[in-house]
């Protein structure tokens, strides 16, 4: 994944301006807060969505740590799409493997596909930037979900009807 730095302190202090309850967690209405006073402009639903791909714990919240690796993933997701839609607007399928490559999703061609035809609204052949991080949340979500079934690291899966459910339902 592209490579971003967060000053540890400058997190905290951020992170702490809008804890009002003292909790050491973050909701999605505090979550938002935060990232709106960061300049970074997000719907509450969204914010809903970064804790369900960051929220280790599974309690609906982030914590300090949490709230560092999402705003390292929100930073690589801007870079990683600036660099491959050479500061355009939009990044054309055509480069969406790269990027999300460097996000460290690697999909074969037909996954690939049905991942672009999920994301791109339009059906344009291109991805925004909402739809690319919408993209990026999806895959990471993805991966948690089948790594909570890949226990031994194969890389292979067997799922009866309740899991798939399961694990489908934390999907972005």
């Amino acid at each position: 994944m592209a490579g971003c730095t967060v000053d540890p302190l400058v997190a905290r202090l951020w992170f702490e301006s809008v804890d009002v309850d003292m909790s050491g967690l973050l909701d999605a209405k505090e979550l938002r807060q935060a990232l709106d006073i960061g300049g970074l402009v997000y719907s509450l639903e969204e914010a809903h969505l970064f804790i369900r791909a960051f929220d280790s714990k599974g309690n609906q919240t982030l914590n300090v740590n949490e709230f560092v690796e999402l705003h390292k993933f929100l930073s690589s997701v801007q870079d990683t799409f600036a660099l491959y839609s050479r500061g355009g607007r939009a990044l054309a399928a055509s480069n969406a493997a790269q990027a999300l490559g460097r996000m460290g999703f690697t999909l074969d061609p037909t996954a690939l596909q049905a991942v672009l035809r999920r994301f791109d609204k339009a059906n344009t052949g291109m991805l925004d930037v909402t739809e690319f991080l919408h993209a990026c949340l999806f895959l990471r979500t993805a991966a948690r979900a089948f790594q909570a079934f890949d226990t031994g690291r194969t890389g292979r899966v067997e799922l009866n009807f309740n899991q798939f459910c399961y694990a489908a339902s934390y999907l972005a």
